[in-house]
């Protein structure tokens, strides 16, 4: 993955803010709300997008009679995010050079 060749699944804030969160572990909507403070709409729309890119899942059920989703990195996600942040690591550490 090149600087110029960065997938447009990184090429917004919010999705990479969601795609970081679900790193460590699965998220319901609610909490990726809290996490990133964007609303019910946005984030809605960029989990759509990120689910479209097969780098997102979600799982739905039923707590306490009400609807739940949860939200997880796939495995390409996982492998995508983590070729985003090595990519950021050398432009970094290539830069810390320059400096």
């Amino acid at each position: 993955m090149e600087i110029n060749n960065i997938p447009d699944v990184f090429g917004n804030k919010l999705r990479v803010a969601v795609l970081a969160a679900l790193v460590t572990d699965e998220k319901t909507f609610r909490e990726l709300k809290e996490i990133t403070g964007a609303t019910d709409g946005n984030l809605g729309a960029q989990l759509i997008k990120l689910e479209e890119c097969a780098v997102v899942a979600s799982d739905k059920k039923f707590v306490n009679r009400k609807p739940q989703t949860t939200y997880r990195l796939t495995d390409l996600g996982r492998k995508m995010f983590r070729e985003y942040v090595e990519l950021l690591e050398k432009i970094i550490g290539g830069a810390g050079a320059d400096m």
